[in-house]
């Protein structure tokens, strides 16, 4: 007569010492997103390059404003609440057509570097459901864009204070600080479109000519077709993104433009949004490599 044989009972891959099984949660993608994207050396250049150029140019549009306003030092007129609304917004947010670029070559690093590096691999070994990786590191870039971009503004108010003192009278008005946050926001969604269009691409030579055609070339197109007298010419250049950055750093006031303030800031959104949506869309139906 045989004996039964003996079955060892299943067993689970567990932590070290902990006698369960690993889980994975949305919270730990998300650490390990902002873990990779600080380590990497061309995020750091480009944050600090963005942090230079801006504090040089509020500086500069600074020492020419308040130069326009004197004469051998002395105040040529008394400035109205207008006037000094228009100051600090210039300044603080005159460089958000330039940093445009910046932000935008960010967003396609955060997402280009994967398949350059070819980490792209190891990052579906350890999140294989796709979605939570791509969504973790867009809130990652949304996150470290929003904070670039809240510390260029607020670098930008205190240089325009410094330079006119009385400016900081309307620091907390509601055009001064609905033109930062319009600031803020053209610059987190440039970010996120030239990441869901290196997401595409899967290049970062491709997704730097996309970003940098939309926001610079794609307006003096337009310019030379609004030549031809075609009535919705300047009607679809005023919806395109460098158009909407200038409409959403002038605050919300009555400057009866269209778009106005919050239709600008629903078109920056939808246009940071598609190429996201597209992105992920080719992320799921593609091989990684």
């Amino acid at each position: 007569m045989t004996s039964p044989t003996y079955t060892p009972p299943a067993t689970r891959q567990t932590f070290a010492g902990s006698g369960r099984a690993p889980r994975l949660s949305f919270g730990g993608v998300l650490k390990s997103e902002r873990i990779k994207l600080s380590s990497l050396r061309s995020i750091r250049i480009t944050l600090l390059i963005t942090l230079l150029a801006s504090a040089g140019l509020s500086l500069l549009s600074a020492w020419a404003m308040k130069s326009s306003f004197s004469y051998e030092g002395v105040e040529v007129f008394a400035l109205s609440g207008e006037a000094l609304q228009s100051y600090l917004l210039t300044v603080s947010t005159f460089a958000s057509p330039f940093l445009a670029l910046i932000f935008g070559v960010l967003g396609v690093f955060v997402m280009s570097s994967e398949y350059s590096s070819g980490m792209i691999l190891s990052s579906l070994a350890a999140v294989p459901k796709r979605s939570p990786m791509y969504f973790g590191k867009a809130l990652v870039l949304a996150a470290i864009a929003a904070i670039t971009a809240l510390v260029l503004v607020v670098l930008g108010l205190a240089i325009g204070v410094l330079f006119l003192p009385d400016a900081a009278s309307e620091m907390f008005s509601v055009p001064v600080l609905t033109g930062a946050l319009g600031a803020i926001v053209y610059l987190v969604c440039v970010a996120l479109l030239g990441f869901g269009f290196a997401a595409i691409l899967r290049s970062t030579a491709g997704g730097i000519s996309v970003v940098a055609g939309l926001i610079f070339v794609l307006p003096i197109g337009f310019q030379f077709l609004s030549m031809t007298g075609w009535e919705w010419v300047p009607t679809v250049s005023n919806y395109l993104p460098l158009a909407l950055g200038s409409t959403l750093s002038m605050g919300d006031v009555a400057a009866g433009t269209d778009p106005g303030y919050w239709g600008a800031m629903l078109a920056i959104v939808l246009w940071a949004a598609v190429p996201a949506a597209l992105g992920l869309a080719v992320l799921k139906s593609r091989d990684a490599k």
